[in-house]
């Protein structure tokens, strides 16, 4: 529990607070958070409290405040660096230049073997990118 909360603080950016009591709640008392986001949670196919209610309250609360974005398995890799970019902005940190990216070495990676690539470009800046699989399409 303690590990998932320090993950919140490390990701919420702006709305730590919000982020933190939907998470919590979830970890806490996970048949309030069920019926407190039940439509939410009904989009995503989840009819009752699941053990993994803790993940998918915080992908869902950074995906309410535009500090994730889902993607499917096999986006295309410019795609990913846009998502990327919209991300650094929303951070207001600087954008990275992907020509490297446009030049078609990486054109037939699998979306997970991209986002290696753009997660080394962005350590090179200094920053992480951050992957949750939450095992949907």
């Amino acid at each position: 529990m303690n590990a998932m909360l320090l993950l919140v603080q490390r990701l919420s950016y702006d709305v730590e607070e919000e982020i933190y009591s939907e998470v919590s709640l979830a970890i806490e008392k996970p048949e309030v958070y069920f019926e407190n986001f039940k439509e939410r949670l009904d989009e995503r196919g989840i009819d009752s409290p699941i053990d993994q209610l803790a993940w998918i309250s915080l992908v869902d609360a950074l995906l309410d405040h535009d500090l994730a974005f889902e993607i499917d398995w096999k986006e295309s890799g410019l795609y990913l660096c846009d998502v990327v970019d919209e991300l650094l902005d929303r951070k207001k940190m600087a954008c990275i230049s992907w020509e490297d990216f446009e030049d078609g070495e990486f054109d037939e990676l699998p979306t997970s073997q991209y986002l290696n690539e753009i997660s080394k470009r962005l350590s090179e800046k200094g920053v992480s990118l951050a992957c949750l699989d939450i095992e949907s399409d």
